[in-house]
């Protein structure tokens, strides 16, 4: 059974952001962006976002950069934080980013959910995403352009030439993501990075739920050695993982655009810490780089074929 692409490298979560150089973060910002921006819930991803907008920002055109699934913004803010620390100046003449999601950014809305912390600052209150940056990360937001639309929308009319970095965190269905990456196929600049946030590195055995079957391969790993073989080389958190735990549309439209157009990109799995139920042992963020020029990662990728 095959649980990821036999392309791609497999990196820890903590060998990454060390690669990256990602804890030169201020960690009193970070902890507040994690505060206010996600309800205290996690947000490890900001810091590989956070440094690979640093990685990139040794270039001598105005960096661009689309993410996708604004909700608070904890992304957003991030590699605007980033821009900010490599000296890039915002308003998109050393570089911008575009930031979009359905939500318009001055609604007033709810924003805490149940699975974030009692202590969320924004708990029972409506306020919108505009009054959330200006009140807490004005610098960061003089750096990001929010737009109100779908991401077809704004991919099938994009204007901002090429992108070096997209995050891709909205919808989570098959369809959408696999059209967000068919169009940023033809979008992205040579050396850009597109980033995917729960994807999940277990496929699905019929429509079971995947506990169980987690569990009974555990099990039985303990007692038959050749089982680990069935499980990705994600780790020790990650032992006896063959079925995904969730949003399996994105396990799908990844396999099948490296599939199709494996000879354009470099793919590395980073597999990041597990928080329970929600973000389950086989929890991993997607790191694809469009070969041709300098990545992130530090190496020179091969160009595309003719």
């Amino acid at each position: 059974m095959t649980l990821i692409p036999k392309s791609a490298s497999v990196t820890p979560f903590e060998k990454k952001i060390d690669a990256l150089n990602a804890n030169a973060l201020s960690r009193k910002w970070y902890d507040r962006a994690v505060s206010v921006l996600r309800g205290g819930d996690g947000g490890e991803h900001g810091l590989i976002l956070y440094g690979m907008i640093l990685r990139l920002s040794n270039t001598s055109h105005p960096l661009v950069v689309l993410d996708i699934g604004t909700a608070r913004g904890f992304s957003a803010m991030a590699m605007a934080r980033a821009m900010a620390d490599a000296s890039i100046d915002g308003g998109g003449g050393g570089g911008a980013v575009y930031s979009v999601d359905v939500i318009g950014h001055r609604e007033s809305r709810g924003w805490h959910v149940d699975k974030q912390a009692a202590d969320d600052p924004l708990s029972g209150i409506e306020m919108s995403r505009a009054e959330i940056w200006e009140r807490w990360f004005p610098d960061e937001s003089a750096m990001v352009t929010p737009v109100t639309a779908r991401s077809s929308e704004v991919l099938s009319d994009w204007r901002h030439g090429p992108i070096d970095l997209a995050f891709l965190d909205g919808s989570h269905t098959y369809d959408t993501v696999r059209r967000e990456l068919s169009a940023l196929d033809s979008s992205m600049r040579r050396g850009g990075v597109i980033v995917l946030d729960d994807y999940h590195a277990g496929t699905s055995v019929a429509r079971i739920h995947s506990r169980p079957i987690n569990l009974m391969a555990w099990a039985l790993g303990k007692v038959l050695p050749p089982m680990r073989r069935l499980s990705p080389s994600l780790g020790e958190s990650n032992e006896y993982v063959i079925v995904r735990r969730r949003f399996s549309g994105i396990w799908q439209a990844v396999s099948e655009f490296v599939e199709e157009r494996g000879a354009r990109w470099d793919i590395e799995i980073v597999s990041m810490p597990s928080r329970g139920d929600y973000q389950g042992g086989d929890y991993c963020l997607v790191v694809l780089t469009m070969r041709g020029a300098k990545s992130p990662a530090g190496r020179v990728a091969h160009p595309p074929p003719a």
